[in-house]
């Protein structure tokens, strides 16, 4: 059955024929005639009016005669999001003789997986915790860069947001989909491959391979209603993939995704909280001029800390701040796979920050595209909040100089093809690098 084990760890089984997933504490509540509440973080091809989250809502509430109502996000008018940026008024999909599921759909056409976790969109998270998170993105994000073959720039792109709706409500159990293919050519492919990798590496997180239901079908013309857009048909497809997958899962109000953000580890990167800071720029940092840093206490991510870096770009499109790693710190990385991860916070008038990893992977120098395509693309402002860059599953070559110079992280605030019109700075609160295919953050509260 299409989408019932890949990413899906523990493998445990919640009785005979039937696993734990996702959607086990979801068919738990619902079997037992109690409320639930499903969230979609989604594209144009979640946003139809019968779109696939709609259908497979009414499908559940078909088996459990449950009422079901739909929150769906108003921001997108006809062809423009110009609309508020809260739900419509909800809307009662089907009545039921037994409890109520509530499907909040945020969805924007054009957007991306960080869009809903913009400030400017607070009111998407401001629900009741849910039984199930959906993520189903990927098509606006397909430009990014995979140097040698190395996908961790659209991992990152997913894995970013994925952070930080896990902060939202941890333990929340967590769900990706790999959307659809492209009617025709293979735009998409890097994109399901990115996925089905970031699946391979997060504990508990459910992956159902609505991609595959598509190709075992033929990438049938019937299917879609664009090169992209599934159409009626086509979101059924997916609403049955997904409640094929309900259907194989356990009832168990247990399962839980774990938030990667809070996961225990030791920093391999020595002062990554910037708490040793005597000079211009914090113990071990290089600064590119005429860029200036400076501590922060009125913009800080959690209680946990005192400050943040607030990074001012100060009228250049390269100033920066740069981590190089040598000596002992490279050596503890060197011919390991590493994954980093950089906790920022950016402003809605200035750029998007560019953060980047440069190593030598698979043979070659690389240069690894860490926040890009997150809450927008290159020279796009508007979009704000707290969100984390990263570099995951990064295969350190073995026969790296510990004492070279080309192996380092760097932060512009302000890249782009001309000089910044705001010095609006960027706020970095923790560089974290761990050994493994999955970043953990090490965050408490």
């Amino acid at each position: 059955m299409i989408g019932l084990t890949l990413g899906i760890r523990p493998r445990n089984m919640g009785g005979i024929g039937f696993s734990l997933t996702a959607f086990s504490p979801l068919r738990a509540r619902l079997a037992a005639g109690q409320n639930a509440t499903i969230f979609v973080n989604g594209d144009s091809t979640a946003h139809a009016e019968a779109g696939p989250f709609q259908q497979f809502a009414m499908m559940l509430g078909d088996l459990h005669d449950t009422t079901v109502v739909l929150y769906r996000w108003a921001e997108w008018e006809t062809s423009a999001a110009t609309g508020p940026k809260t739900y419509a008024a909800p809307v009662t999909l089907r009545a039921g003789k037994g409890a109520t599921l509530t499907l909040y759909l945020a969805t924007l056409p054009g957007g991306m997986a960080g869009y809903m976790l913009a400030e400017q969109r607070a009111a998407a998270l401001k629900i009741t915790r849910p039984d199930l998170c959906i993520m189903h993105h990927g098509h606006n994000m397909q430009t990014f860069e995979a140097p040698g073959g190395i996908l961790s720039s659209g991992r990152s792109t997913l894995l970013g947001p994925l952070g930080m709706t896990e902060w939202q409500w941890p333990n929340a159990p967590q769900l990706i989909t790999t959307q659809n293919p492209w009617r025709d050519g293979t735009g998409y492919d890097k994109v399901y491959q990115a996925i089905l990798d970031l699946a391979r590496s997060h504990p508990n997180l459910t992956l159902v391979d609505t991609h595959a239901a598509f190709l075992a079908k033929g990438k049938d013309a019937a299917l879609y209603r664009d090169n992209v857009h599934p159409n009626d048909a086509g979101s059924r497809l997916i609403a049955r993939t997904l409640f094929d997958s309900y259907l194989g899962s356990a009832g168990d109000n247990n399962f839980q995704t774990p938030c990667w953000p809070k996961l225990p580890a030791a920093n391999l990167i020595g002062n990554g909280d910037f708490s040793d800071w005597t000079g211009s720029v914090p113990t071990g940092w290089g600064m590119t001029s005429p860029g200036s840093a400076t501590k922060a206490t009125d913009i800080i991510f959690s209680p946990s800390f005192a400050s943040s870096l607030a990074l001012s770009p100060n009228g250049s499109q390269i100033a920066g701040l740069t981590r190089n790693f040598r000596n002992a710190e490279a050596i503890a990385m060197i011919g390991r796979t590493v994954s980093f991860a950089v906790l920022y916070k950016n402003n809605e008038k200035q750029r998007l920050p560019y953060i980047t990893l440069v190593t030598k992977s698979g043979g070659s120098v690389r240069t690894i595209a860490c926040s890009a395509l997150q809450f927008g693309g290159a020279n796009i402002a508007g979009n704000s909040g707290w969100m984390w860059a990263i570099a995951n599953g990064v295969a350190i070559d073995p026969d790296i100089n510990p004492a070279g110079y080309n192996f380092y992280l760097r932060i512009l605030p302000a890249f782009g093809t001309s000089a910044p019109t705001s010095n609006e700075p960027v706020h970095i609160q923790r560089v974290i690098a761990v050994e493994g295919d999955l970043p953990r953050g090490n965050l408490i509260s």
